[in-house]
């Protein structure tokens, strides 16, 4: 990404609206919407209704123009927003004048990357922007709203200066005589590596449901042909998307839907039915079906035999049994089994609160800051294992001041690497790239 000119692009999904958006940010922003408008001036952060014309004089579309002048933007550049009809030729237009008039089309996650290069935002809340578009549920939003906010980057800025402050008292003692110092630290030191580590741990431990607010679950719904996985699947999207026949067979491929449950994605997959066939077609569907559950959250077997409880050989999957045409047989004996009938839409409550027990998912809490990228995780993750290291080393008389100052060092460089500080340029742009252009 170029750094310095002025970038251009829709804010906004192409396609017919009431109003798109499309956004300047760079030094010569102000300057080419006061080229393309009829006003000749526009105050900070007011909205002015201005019409706009293309080079030949001619009216584009009448807009709302606001002016968001440096360094109080989104990108700490000047910013221009203008808010059209939604109308594509309309959008287009204006966007082609804008460039004729010198500015760039934007590459995606362009605008995110200014600010971030501007000191308008760390990588933690970078990573937060595209989370929080991305977000398909109440809970998730929230989540990636208090990350955007600086909840996250407070309480890692917050550790990065307590270590700079331990590596400068190891600096200083070392300065002194480091034989003297060894035995100076104190125990004071050591607890303040332990309170580190706890906050980091704690953090830490956020991972997993920040990931399940995030990214979601995958359910397989899987078992034999005619056990009523398909009308199972019906229920659950609350629409006939499975085709349901009596014939063995009848599903060949994997068909999909997301329901959330306490904010969780949760994607269930229809699979054909599991056994030998001479079909071709119908192999390749159970093929499919077999590599689904490899790769699933969950896998619901779904069975209709209480006599016949299917067996589990897929260890490494967590596994819910559901016995399907209760309105058939009324047995309830079969414990840990969640019992169905889709014919009378009973027990998909059950499954659902069984899901949410299996996979652990708990209520977002509002005061908890949440980890929910894998990258954030790792980075952590190395600081604490840096932080062990330092207390491992204080242990051993004589202390060796150099390899402890070495070891929060590292633990400092991570931290540095989760806020953006120290990131490899092709990690940074990979992150910006998955935004959306506008954005």
């Amino acid at each position: 990404m170029i750094i310095g000119d002025t970038i251009v692009a829709a804010a906004t999904p192409f396609g017919y609206s009431g109003i798109a958006v499309i956004r300047l940010s760079g030094p010569e922003a102000t300057k080419i919407i006061n080229q393309i408008s009829t006003q000749n001036s526009f105050n900070n952060r007011v909205a002015t209704i201005a019409s706009l014309k293309n080079l030949s004089g001619e009216t584009v579309d009448q807009a709302l123009v606001t002016c968001f002048f440096s360094p109080e933007s989104y990108t700490g550049e000047d910013v221009v927003e203008i808010s059209t009809h939604g109308n594509p030729a309309i959008i287009n237009e204006v966007l082609g004048v804008a460039t004729d008039l010198g500015a760039r089309l934007a590459e995606p996650g362009e605008f995110t990357y200014r600010a971030f290069i501007n000191g308008k935002m760390d990588l933690v809340q970078a990573e937060a922007v595209a989370a929080l578009i991305h977000s398909k549920s109440e809970e998730s939003a929230k989540i990636q709203q208090k990350i955007l906010s600086g909840d996250l980057s407070l309480v890692l800025n917050q550790t990065r200066s307590s270590l700079i402050n331990l590596i400068s008292t190891l600096e200083h003692q070392m300065d002194i005589s480091e034989e003297e110092a060894s035995g100076e630290l104190g125990v004071s030191f050591v607890e303040n590596i332990d309170g580190l580590q706890t906050q980091t741990q704690s953090l830490l431990g956020t991972f997993e449901m920040g990931q399940l607010f995030n990214r979601g679950i995958s359910v397989v719904i899987s078992g034999a042909p005619n056990v009523g996985k398909s009308s199972l699947f019906n229920l659950i999207a609350n629409t006939d998307r499975a085709i349901v026949s009596d014939q063995p067979g009848t599903t060949r491929d994997v068909i999909d839907v997301e329901v959330i449950i306490s904010g969780v994605p949760v994607r269930f997959f229809d699979t054909a039915g599991i056994r030998e066939t001479g079909d071709a077609i119908e192999k390749e569907g159970v093929g499919r079906a077999l590599e689904k559950k490899l790769s699933a959250d969950i896998v619901v077997l779904v069975y209709d035999d209480p006599s016949q409880k299917p067996i589990i050989r897929d260890e490494n999957n967590k596994t819910i049994f559901v016995l399907n045409k209760l309105d058939l047989h009324h047995n309830r004996d079969n414990k840990g089994v969640i019992h169905i009938s889709c014919v009378e839409n009973e027990g998909v409550g059950r499954l659902f609160e069984k899901i949410k027990q299996t996979i652990n998912i708990k209520k977002a809490s509002a005061d908890t800051t949440y980890l929910s990228t894998e990258r954030q995780f790792a980075s952590l993750s190395a600081c604490s294992r840096f932080l062990q290291s330092s207390k491992n080393l204080l242990s051993v008389q004589p202390v060796d001041l150099e390899l402890v100052a070495f070891e929060l060092c590292e633990a400092l460089g991570s931290i540095d690497v989760l806020l953006g500080k120290t990131t490899a340029e092709d990690i940074i742009n990979n992150i910006f790239k998955s935004l959306c252009v506008g954005k």
